[in-house]
């Protein structure tokens, strides 16, 4: 019960802001007549909206999840800190397929809601720039001197010696 009025209490502080309001539609008499911040619109949620925002919650809150990699082998079920884990060694992004409790079809995870939001947390981020910086890059570099150093002349020109 406690967390039901704690989600109503949240529900409460949601603004329409469709309607029209009086400092909105009423031009300013002088530059500096009119308030800083208007007053806050509260809104009804229908049945069904409230429902959908129950749903929202509750599909994140399980966090059962299913992802295909970079060949499009299904991976999971695995709770939203796998997730963060992939997206820090780079095996998921925004265009990775998911699919989660109540969705029909498989779906780029930046067309479900909040689910990027949730993964890419400041920790995440930082871990993902951290892996790339200290890790990805040095082995890039490596990889690049030893193309440079098979691209030497010497080297070419004995190979075309040797196809005479």
């Amino acid at each position: 019960q406690q967390q039901v009025t704690a989600e109503l209490l949240e529900l409460d502080d949601i603004y329409d802001f469709t309607k029209p309001h009086p400092v909105d539609t009423k031009l300013p008499a002088g530059p500096f007549s009119q308030k800083v911040k208007p007053q806050a619109r509260r809104i009804k949620l229908s049945p069904y909206q409230y429902e959908m925002i129950n749903y929202q919650r509750m599909l994140l809150r399980k966090n059962i999840w299913y992802y295909r990699d970079r060949m499009s082998v299904p991976r999971g079920p695995c709770p939203l800190h796998v997730l963060k884990d992939c997206w820090v060694q780079g095996a998921v992004d925004e265009n990775t397929l998911v699919w989660g409790q109540g969705l029909i079809d498989w779906l780029p995870m930046r067309n479900v809601k909040l689910l990027v939001a949730q993964i890419r947390t400041p920790e995440v981020r930082f871990g993902a720039w951290v892996k790339r910086t200290f890790s990805l890059k040095p082995a890039l570099e490596r990889i690049r001197e030893g193309r440079r150093e098979a691209r030497s002349p010497e080297l070419l020109s004995q190979q075309v010696e040797r196809m005479r």
